[in-house]
């Protein structure tokens, strides 16, 4: 595997993201592939989104979810290849000044190595295409309630 360092960010050109219930949804606008990932995947994902470089996101899972280092470089760089070959994620380069991250409080959490769920028959219906003109006055009729 590629060593991989520096930060990431996600691909706004082409990526719509959004963190429901500690659950990651992330559509690929392109061809409407969708994506999904849980806790520490989400966790990864925040960080990245957040500016963090990889030595910092490898250090912040491994303190949150006191896990040894070494088992969360593997897992984080795995999952970061696989969100680099999806085009989710683009290199940002070095960011030049180490981030400071939040101290885990509390008993850490479970861990289980991060998983990308890939939903390629899902391209179909969730394709982003312009809306129809006058869908709306089809659906609601005036005086009809909403």
């Amino acid at each position: 595997m590629t060593e991989l360092q520096g930060c990431f960010t996600p691909n706004r050109e082409d990526v719509a993201a959004k963190v429901i219930d500690g659950e990651l949804m992330v559509i690929r606008l392109s061809d409407g592939t969708y994506y999904s990932m849980d806790d520490v995947g989400t966790r990864v994902w925040e960080l990245i989104d957040g500016g963090h470089d990889l030595l910092a996101v490898i250090r912040n899972i491994a303190t949150s979810y006191a896990v040894a280092v070494e088992q969360v470089a593997s897992d984080v760089r795995a999952l970061v290849q696989e969100l680099l070959a999806e085009g989710l994620i683009l290199p940002a380069g070095d960011s030049g000044r180490p981030r400071v991250t939040e101290a885990p409080t509390g008993e850490p959490a479970p861990y289980q190595s991060p998983q990308l769920h890939i939903y390629r028959d899902m391209g179909n219906l969730l394709a982003l295409d312009p809306p129809t003109p006058g869908i709306d006055d089809l659906l609601f009729k005036e005086g009809s309630p909403e």
